[in-house]
């Protein structure tokens, strides 16, 4: 060994005893004959087999599996003077290392050949873990995708919500458009009787839409709050399906659609809200109706087994593409989407028949072969409770026009023409009205009035003083001066909260905008009727 050999020997000495003992990666090394000569720590305690048992073995009868995968080849190569490199993905491991698992460490290789003074002597590896990469890389993609996917959804939702606006602002200008119209059309001329009676047909059938389209809004929004309330009571599904039927018939008839009823009496009682169980029914019908061309059929059924009962509406109609039965129920998603789409509508009616069907306990499905072969969709509501006697509600008498004749009545309202409307309902029913605009006014004509008023009609959106307070103060007032008036609140707070309050705070009967005059007549007589 000269000098400067000899100077190195201690560095090189503490290099490999550090590659034996500390490195963090799996090395050995082979001779020309692909004989072991080194096997690091790392390496026993990752495979199981200690340096003093490998080493002077052959390669390949110590890992014998190097030579059942094929991976003995690049050993060879190795000796021929190429590097090579193993990847995980696509070998995996090189040097079987079990894990607690079942299965090997996942490792990365690269097998190089070892030179001196020109030659090839051996062959040198290092075997690196990379297990705890995979985990992070996985989890990095897991994340990008996730945000992908949300960033996708974001997309979805923005273009969802640019399609439910202009599609909104179709349903609302289009009716709109229908009623001024037609008012532009009285206005400018002398209209004779057949256009009088042709523009309120028009001008109440897109008021009667802009109606639904508001309430549906509104039933949406109470549901997904959770403020939607159902009061339960035993209702015969028969009655129920039947004014549903009287409801949609007009339609119906205006596109010779024939409607077929198969309703037994009394063999379907559930527990249900009547009113929302109409709705229900209404819907899913009006929409068969609506999808159904002229000259087709629509089949409304009843049966009860033990399971619960079972109403299905059928048509001949459009039918439903495949791809979207699974979303006939999701809100706001129509088949059709287009400008060009034949049938109007926020996709929200059978939304919320999905949602009220559930809260009652049961499930909607819808069922079609295909694209002009009709559907059928079918209610399932569970069982009655046993014992529960089925009540069924009977529409109101139509009230004669001097219902409140020989009636006083006080309205507060603070917009004109609704104003206006209240006071016409009642003297058109044979009653007198003293109308003012304020609760100030109110209590002024209530006290001082030569002829006292005998019921109170309220709207709540008062300036300043509001319905209920105003009524607060009423009930304050001593008898003899009004204190114990009959009060009807007449209100654009539709929600069952906006019933409660007004019942709570002393009205007897709440009744919401837009009303028709007999509504208004109906709830003054009610309300005296109710009187002590």
């Amino acid at each position: 060994m000269d000098a400067d050999q000899s100077q190195h020997a201690p560095f090189d000495g503490a290099m490999l005893q550090w590659l034996e003992e500390q490195a963090s990666q799996g090395l050995f090394t082979t001779d020309s004959d692909l004989v072991i000569r080194t096997w690091n720590r790392w390496l026993a305690a990752a495979t199981g087999l200690p340096a003093s048992r490998v080493i002077g073995q052959r390669l390949l009868e110590a890992v014998p599996s190097l030579l059942d995968r094929g991976l003995d080849a690049h050993y060879g190569d190795a000796l021929g003077g190429q590097v090579k490199v193993l990847s995980h993905t696509l070998h995996r491991y090189l040097v079987p290392c079990p894990r607690a698992t079942g299965d090997y460490m996942s490792q990365t290789a690269r097998i190089a050949p070892l030179r001196f003074n020109g030659g090839i002597v051996g062959t040198i590896t290092v075997i690196e873990d990379v297990g705890e990469r995979l985990v992070t890389e996985t989890r990095l993609r897991a994340q990008i995708a996730a945000s992908e996917h949300a960033r996708a959804q974001a997309e979805e939702a923005s273009r969802a919500k640019d399609d439910f606006l202009a599609t909104l602002s179709h349903e609302i200008r289009t009716p709109l458009s229908a009623v001024l119209g037609w008012i532009h059309l009285l206005k400018a001329r002398e209209p004779d009787a057949a256009t009088v009676r042709r523009a309120i047909e028009v001008i109440e059938r897109n008021a009667k839409s802009q109606l639904t389209l508001i309430s549906d809004m509104l039933d949406m929004a109470r549901i997904s709050s959770g403020k939607l309330r159902i009061e339960m009571t035993a209702v015969d599904m028969a009655a129920v399906a039947s004014s549903a039927i009287d409801a949609v018939r007009p339609a119906a008839d205006a596109k010779s659609v024939r409607l077929v009823a198969d309703l037994p009496p009394g063999v379907s009682i559930v527990s249900g809200d009547a009113d929302r169980l109409l709705q229900i029914t209404w819907n899913i019908l009006s929409n068969a109706v609506k999808f159904t061309g002229e000259g087709g059929m629509v089949v409304v059924s009843l049966r009860s087994d033990n399971t619960g009962s079972h109403l299905s509406v059928a048509d001949t109609g459009q039918g439903i593409e495949p791809k979207f039965l699974s979303q006939v129920f999701d809100r706001f998603k129509q088949a059709d989407t287009s400008a060009g789409r034949l049938y109007g509508g926020l996709g929200l009616g059978l939304a919320l028949v999905k949602d009220l069907v559930a809260m009652h306990g049961g499930w909607v499905q819808a069922e079609s072969p295909g694209p002009g072969n009709g559907s059928t969709f079918t209610v399932h509501l569970p069982v009655r409770p046993a014992g529960a006697e089925a009540t069924a509600a009977r529409p109101r008498p139509a009230m004669a026009e001097s219902t409140l004749k020989g009636i006083h009545v006080l309205v507060v309202e603070d917009d004109s023409d609704a104003r206006e409307i209240a006071e016409r309902s009642i003297t058109d029913a044979g009653g007198s009205v003293t109308a003012v605009s304020s609760a100030t006014e109110a209590l002024l004509a209530l006290t001082s009035s030569t002829q006292r008023p005998d019921a109170l009609v309220s709207d709540i959106g008062l300036p300043g003083t509001d319905g209920y307070s105003l009524l607060t103060a009423v009930r304050g007032l001593p008898k003899e001066r009004g204190g114990a008036i009959p009060a009807v609140a007449v209100t654009a707070y539709a929600s069952a909260e906006d019933a409660k309050r007004a019942i709570n705070c002393g009205f007897i009967i709440h009744i919401t905008k837009p009303y028709v005059p007999n509504t208004l007549v109906t709830a003054v007589r009610d309300a005296l009727d109710g009187r002590i």
